[in-house]
């Protein structure tokens, strides 16, 4: 029986403006990408999240067509889809958001139908806290692994709530400026360790380009980057992060920190996809080989790194 994944997040419509191009109204979100890096793996993904009435059909069928539950999405008439516009400058790596627009995403309110109240993984995905909190509410047995991502909004304006639900969950995957931001320290040390005294057992800790590290009881592990040879569009980079982490970790028969070091390397590989193209397009229709093969590259680059 396969694992069950819960993810409860966004699904959007993003405009992104690149040196390359511009994209306008793109499929996304940070639960599309997420589910869509996940069902890469043997499980049942299942999505929590709202639309609006200019949401696209093909949309939802092109989920389900990829084996992700969409019971959990429900369809507002009463407005838009949640869109958010940005631009990347020429590091591909400064961000300057341009729009936002909530829409139907204001009026959101999770409802965890039985049928996936008793997930083995939960993710609780860039979202407003609250909601966060109200969705782990729901949830009728703790599951083996409660994964919780956040970004920079939240922590200015949304502390109290955040600080709660941080402390409920296992895991934080966040990256270096936002765990900096997050505590007022001015080294990853100190962050990282302010941040478990929060609560999560493990806090992952995200560098772009660079890779990302794992901290847990005083240790750390770190994965490098697959050296990808353009970056198109760094959006959803670090959804599909966790997708790929979540999506290991659901095939294997316990969690473990052995199974965890070995779910952020297939967190770097996912990771590395989405960025070669706009959008969640290079997810679609990914090739389980292509996927072995990145993952084995920085198999490689971490035995070197570990002589």
């Amino acid at each position: 029986m396969n694992s069950k994944l819960l993810v409860v997040g966004t699904i959007a419509y993003d405009t992104i403006q690149t040196p390359y191009a511009k994209v306008d109204k793109i499929f996304g979100g940070s639960a599309t990408h997420i589910a869509l890096a996940s069902s890469k793996f043997n499980l049942d993904c299942s999505i929590i999240s709202i639309v609006g009435n200019d949401f696209e059909k093909k949309y939802l069928d092109l989920l389900r067509e990829k084996g992700i539950n969409t019971s959990g999405i429900s369809i507002s008439k009463k407005g838009k889809t949640f869109q958010w516009s940005g631009q990347y400058f020429s590091d591909m790596k400064t961000r300057k958001t341009i729009d936002t627009q909530l829409n139907v995403l204001e009026e959101f309110e999770p409802k965890v139908i039985t049928e996936l109240s008793n997930p083995d993984i939960l993710v609780l995905a860039n979202l407003h806290p609250e909601i966060q909190i109200d969705t782990l509410n729901q949830i009728r047995k703790k599951p083996k692994l409660i994964v919780l991502d956040t970004m920079n909004f939240w922590i200015e304006n949304f502390r109290s709530p955040l600080n709660k639900i941080i402390s409920m969950v296992d895991v934080i995957s966040i990256n270096d400026e936002e765990a900096l931001m997050l505590t007022g320290e001015n080294s990853i040390t100190k962050a990282v360790k302010e941040i478990i005294n929060m609560g999560p057992e493990f806090v992952i800790v995200k560098e772009g380009h660079k890779g990302a590290s794992l901290f847990y009881n005083e240790k750390s592990f770190f994965i490098p980057s697959f050296p990808v040879k353009e970056v198109i569009d760094p959006t959803g980079a670090g959804d599909s992060f966790i997708g790929g982490f979540v999506g290991y970790l659901a095939e294997q028969d316990q969690i473990s920190i052995e199974s965890i070091k070995k779910a952020l390397i297939y967190a770097c590989a996912m990771g590395s996809f989405i960025v070669e193209k706009f959008g969640s397009e290079n997810l679609i229709n990914l090739p389980a080989e292509s996927i072995k093969l990145r993952v084995n590259a920085i198999r490689e680059m971490t035995k070197f790194e570990n002589q």
